[in-house]
């Protein structure tokens, strides 16, 4: 049976916490590391359905990639839900380790992870996203709106939209999974390193309107559905690792959003 600390130098040789964003929190969040692991649970979030899954499978550790603790607590309040996630895995002694930003910049981690699923190929670094984001090219290439309907396909949503010619046709693509549409350098960044298309999630309106400005293509996705690949990820890493029969996806934890039919 391995311990804590197993787990998490499997995951930390793959992702090393130093190479983080600064303003994160990855790494173990709360337990011993000499505590044995019965099982370990692979999340997008920890919410109080994750940690009942938890225990009804025998985990006693979580592996989140949202940071449950993401801000300094100067309290517990029970009224809050992910204070009551928090209370009842320290109750039930369930490890908590995050995995955020360590993973998305990762080599092989969830922005390559991404690209890879849209069809990507020649997947790399582009100049100005430090180490977030990614650009690769489509062979052979698609038009936008075909893309569209890929994304749609492969991330399994309803909830996708574009910006663009839909007939333009797109030779490369640039990616970063999660919140990467906050800012116009990142439009612009993905643009100068040659991407036809930048796809993200969280699309300020200023950030929209540049590109329509520009004649820019874009594709928004949903926060949770670029980041869906994350169980299946950590899951081959801690595989790879001789961990497999111990590790489980979540399936309590679903989109926090409506399907457009269900609105």
């Amino acid at each position: 049976m391995p311990e804590v600390r197993d787990i998490v130098e499997a995951i930390e040789r793959f992702a090393p916490p130093a190479i983080q964003a600064d303003y994160d929190n990855s790494g173990l969040l709360y337990g011993d590391p000499d505590w044995n692991v019965s099982g370990v649970l692979v999340t997008l979030d920890t919410n109080t359905d994750v940690i009942e899954e938890a225990l009804q499978k025998g985990c006693n550790m979580i592996i989140e990639h949202h940071p449950t603790v993401f801000y300094p607590l100067k309290k517990f309040d029970l009224r809050l839900p992910l204070h009551r996630a928090l209370c009842s895995a320290i109750k039930n002694d369930i490890a908590i380790y995050s995995a955020h930003t360590s993973v998305d910049f990762a080599p092989g981690g969830l922005n390559d992870r991404f690209a890879e699923l849209l069809g990507c190929v020649n997947i790399r670094t582009f100049d100005g996203m430090s180490l977030t984001g990614r650009i690769g090219e489509l062979v052979p290439p698609i038009p936008q709106k075909e893309m569209v309907r890929r994304v749609a396909r492969i991330l399994n949503a309803d909830n996708i939209d574009s910006v663009g010619d839909p007939d333009r046709p797109v030779h490369c693509v640039a990616v970063i999974n999660g919140a990467g549409g906050g800012k116009e350098e990142a439009l612009l960044a993905a643009r100068a390193a040659g991407a036809d298309l930048f796809i993200t999630s969280e699309l300020k309106y200023h950030v929209v309107r540049l590109a329509k400005d520009i004649g820019y293509g874009i594709i928004s996705v949903g926060h949770y559905e670029s980041e869906l690949p994350f169980a299946e990820l950590i899951s081959g890493v801690l595989s790879r690792a001789g961990y497999g029969n111990h590790v489980f996806q979540a399936e309590s934890l679903k989109n926090p959003y409506n399907h457009r039919s269900m609105q």
